[in-house]
């Protein structure tokens, strides 16, 4: 009986009190707040523990309201191995930790830096990519970046569609903003060196490759190249044609028709116009 009473008085909707506090005092009211330099003594304290020292420190507004802290800070193991760590911190807690390293990961050149400014430009602390929210941009092994958004209670890292790692940035289309950019690898001891430039631009919550932006920017410079005649040129310009959004079919018939008509006697070079045509045939193929 007594609780079949107390599944009513809960679930109705009047206005009577059933809380054990008074009605004058509520549960938050009784927990003392903590205040963002609270929390960033105490990532100090454990930066001290794991002996690394500040390095980088960027604090701003997320909104009328609400500030925020990005700190990172280095320091070496014992065999002379760089470690990092990155931490960002609100009112409400260290809302992004990323690193330190272990000493055994950072001898496998397992890496993770703050980046406090893509190109010298675009400032980590910033709005990097419209949607209102601060970003955070870091560094993985090799340069690989990433850019996490900023909230009070939170942080993240946008997805970034791109068919190589990004290692830099550009503004493709003159909006302001970073463009994040990679550049295909060459395999070693191949002969013919095209530079091949992905570029992913934010849209939708996201960095992607196919936005008209980033079409636009490979539509221009393939015009740009369309009288260029080396191996690299033409393999250039089909990639400039695939990343622009034209019909990957007509585009590989125009390469392999290039192929045929090289001269017998630059065998080496069909061969290796042959592999950057296989590879661009798969990497296309990867996104569908």
């Amino acid at each position: 009986m007594h609780a079949a009473w107390l599944l009513v008085s809960v679930g109705c909707t009047s206005d009577h009190h059933v809380s054990p506090w008074p009605k004058d005092v509520s549960l938050q009211s009784l927990m003392r707040a903590s205040t963002m330099q609270e929390h960033l003594e105490r990532v100090a304290a454990e930066m001290q523990v794991e002996g690394l020292a500040l390095d980088t420190e960027v604090c701003g507004e997320l909104d009328d309201v609400e500030t925020f802290c990005i700190r990172s800070y280095r320091g070496q193991d014992d065999l002379g191995n760089q470690r990092r760590a990155v931490r960002v911190a609100t009112r409400y807690g260290v809302v992004m930790a990323l690193g330190p390293t272990s000493s055994h990961d950072a001898m496998r050149g397992v890496e993770i830096a703050l980046v406090p400014a893509l190109d010298e430009a675009w400032k980590s602390g910033s709005d990097l990519n419209g949607d209102g929210m601060p970003d955070v941009v870091v560094a993985r092994s090799g340069g690989v970046l990433e850019v996490w958004g900023l909230h009070a209670r939170g942080a993240s890292p946008y997805p970034i569609d791109a068919l190589v790692p990004v290692t830099g940035a550009m503004d493709v289309d003159g909006d302001g903003r970073p463009d994040l950019t990679g550049t295909v690898p060459v395999p070693p001891g191949e002969s013919l060196v095209p530079s091949l430039v992905e570029v992913v631009s934010f849209a939708a919550g996201r960095y992607r490759a196919d936005t008209p932006s980033v079409r636009g920017f490979h539509a221009r410079r393939g015009r740009d190249m369309a009288e260029e005649r080396s191996g690299a040129a033409h393999v250039e310009r089909a990639w400039h044609a695939l990343r622009s959004g034209k019909d990957s079919a007509k585009v590989l018939k125009a390469l392999d028709d290039v192929i045929e008509g090289v001269d017998d006697r630059s065998a080496e070079e069909r061969a290796a116009l042959r592999r950057w045509r296989n590879w661009l045939a798969s990497a296309v193929a990867k996104e569908k």
